[in-house]
């Protein structure tokens, strides 16, 4: 199966590599020659004009990085020059790509120094907070084409003024080249996003029949990254929201935090997290519900106040998430194994997308394209073995339904067997028979403890064999519920080992477990009718309900249960365990607006007064009101 899987992301990752190889293609037969690096200029009054530019001293600081600006985020206006040659005097069109759809307010400006001066050769204006502006080509990034006739030295200065961040790709184009570029952008993203509606699709069409939230997190998650992938490549101001200020100013940093906060909750429920290691799921949760709550100041802040601060926290999520995944792969966990192997370029591809917006690496085209790819190949090797995971559900079920129904096939073969044998048979037909009917209902019963203990397992606290808090949930409703019906009484007794932090420091953690295992098994005789429920509600607390049990027999049963306790030999080897418990009692007749964890709190509250009255005690819960009118 797993080559099943991974045939396709083999093809789809030479498809990918076969795109970036053919950034090489480029036409390099042009006339012109850009020089290496840019000069920038940082004017903090946003007053300077071209003028003001051209005819006063700057302090200009030149850049050496080639064909990418990588300045950050800045409330400042930027000023950038670049100079380039052309060697004939034949009329050459050039087109000035400034690869982001990000940039706010953008001015265009070719200058060709003379010995009368400098002349303004052509002027254009560009940014996606620039109304009514006609351009002669409709692209998704700021594009300025012009023309140059004569042979010499030329300045192009562009002017920059954006809340998103100054880090982009510059590219001086020959017309063929940019639509040759443009082309290839365009086929790719075009695979792209073709791919991963499919895919979203695939996995709301699954989870609508089998209401698997897996699959609807999946479907969250790539429709996320399609919405943040559409942001970044400026297809998403291209063809679906054009001018609309909100999403192209939001839209970017909505999509990141979406993509990361669905790709957790995913990955959470796919590697089962909960039941593997579930000390560890929680701060997980509480880590991806952090980005989701990060919307907030998105919404409301500008760009450059939060994501500078997402970033660091978007690597500290990749590491960790490779981290959890080898743990569960060295630990066989058979679908982490599926999970790392389809998000590994999706984790090296957005690592290197935040360094790049950090500033750490140079920023180019190729990281944007192994970003996308990462998203879709990884979306499709994981959903490939959702599929996988489905289907092996299915043989199993396949598999057990086909030797039921070939064990019943095979009963009733011998029992028209017997039928027309004659008699001097039939006691070995009868057997025969007996036997066959005798395994299929041992199979059944197998079937049938299995999945009782399956289910029991699940309302099971695993070491002291008493109900767990899943099993409270489940009955607590029910009491409250009958209780009101019968106008009975409720009693709802909080038991909590006293100093037990003690115990485990002074004999260890498995001596304190057998403690905790023999407080069950004495709490059990309490607890022996129907409608009582006992469960171990964490740690060294327990929780136990008594249905038609009013405050004065809930008091003998707290007290009985104290003193048995405190009388009860705890050993370990020949050292006794002095062991006591504190008990807070509660009792009511349910009215209809109680709820169990309103019942719990004050039993609660009963027993931390039980604790600072010095321990091994039985408090009543006794409200303020309730005590001045009674």
């Amino acid at each position: 199966m797993f080559n099943c899987l991974t045939r396709p992301l083999r093809f789809l990752l030479g498809a990918l590599l076969l795109v970036l190889a053919s950034s090489a293609w480029a036409d390099n037969s042009s006339s012109f020659l850009v020089s290496p690096g840019y000069q920038y200029l940082v004017d903090e009054s946003g007053d300077l004009s071209l003028r003001d530019v051209l005819d006063q001293e700057h302090p200009w600081r030149a850049e050496s990085v080639e064909g990418a600006v990588q300045r950050g985020y800045t409330s400042n206006t930027l000023w950038l020059r670049f100079r380039f040659s052309v060697a004939s005097d034949q009329q050459q069109r050039i087109y000035l790509e400034l690869a982001s759809p990000f940039l706010d307010f953008v001015d265009f400006y070719l200058v060709q120094s003379t010995l009368q001066g400098n002349n303004l050769l052509a002027h254009g204006v560009g940014g996606d907070h620039q109304e009514f502006i006609q351009h002669a080509l409709d692209h998704r990034f700021p594009l300025f084409p012009f023309s140059v006739s004569q042979a010499g030295e030329y300045e192009v200065y562009v002017r920059l003024r954006s809340d998103g961040a100054l880090i982009f790709p510059v590219s001086f184009l020959a017309p063929e080249a940019f639509f040759r570029n443009e082309f290839r952008a365009q086929a790719f993203y075009g695979l792209f996003f073709g791919m991963m509606a499919v895919l979203a699709f695939y996995n709301v069409y699954v989870w609508y029949f089998l209401r698997d939230k897996t699959n609807l997190f999946n479907a969250a998650f790539i429709v996320s990254a399609m919405f943040y992938q559409a942001s970044i490549s400026g297809f998403g101001s291209q063809y679906l929201w054009g001018q609309q200020v909100f999403l192209n100013d939001k839209g970017y940093g909505l999509g990141i935090l979406a993509t990361v906060y669905f790709a957790g909750r995913f990955a959470v429920l796919f590697i089962d997290l909960k039941n593997r290691i579930p000390w560890l799921a929680r701060p997980t949760d509480a880590f991806v519900t952090l980005f989701g709550l990060a919307v907030i100041p998105t919404v409301l802040l500008p760009e450059r106040l939060v994501l500078p601060l997402v970033y660091p926290f978007e690597i500290l999520v990749c590491v960790y998430a490779v981290l959890v995944l080898v743990h569960q792969c060295f630990t066989n966990n058979y679908w982490a194994r599926y999970l790392m192997a389809g998000w590994s370029v999706l984790i090296v591809g957005t690592c290197c997308y935040v360094a790049a917006q950090l500033g750490w690496i140079k920023f180019s085209i190729a990281i944007e394209y192994i970003h996308a790819a990462g998203l879709s190949l990884g979306n499709l090797m994981v959903t490939s073995a959702l599929a996988a995971r489905m289907q092996r559900e299915r043989t199993e079920k396949n598999r057990a339904l086909k030797q039921a129904l070939e064990l019943a096939q095979e009963v009733t073969e011998l029992t028209r067997e017997k039928e027309q044998i004659a008699a001097s048979a039939r006691d070995e037909l009868d057997r025969r028979v007996d036997q066959k009917t005798r395994d299929l209902n041992s199979m059944l019963d197998q079937l049938k403890q299995s999945n009782e203990k399956l289910a029991k397992d699940t309302l099971t606290d695993a070491l002291t064999g008493v109900g767990n808090r899943r099993f409270l949930d489940l009955r607590f409703p029910e009491l409250i519920k009958q209780c009101q019906q019968t106008r009975a009484s409720l009693g709802v007794l909080v038991i909590d080992a006293d100093h037990f932090k003690k115990i485990n420091d002074q004999f260890g953690h498995l001596v304190g477990d057998e403690c905790l295992k023999k407080i069950a098994v004495m709490l059990q005789r309490f607890s022996r009718r129907n409608l009582d429920v006992l469960v171990r509600y964490g740690g060294e607390e327990f929780i136990l309900l008594l249905p038609a049990t009013d405050e004065e027999a809930g008091l003998k049963v707290a007290e009985s249960i104290r003193g048995h306790i405190h009388f009860a030999s705890f050993w370990s080897g020949k050292q006794r365990i002095p062991v006591t418990v504190s008990i807070g009692l509660h009792t009511v007749v349910p009215d209809g607006r109680e709820t169990g964890e309103m019942l719990l709190v004050k039993a609660d509250e009963a027993l931390y007064k039980a604790k600072k009255s010095g321990r091994n005690c039985v408090q009543v819960y006794q409200q303020e009101a309730e005590a001045a009118n009674p």
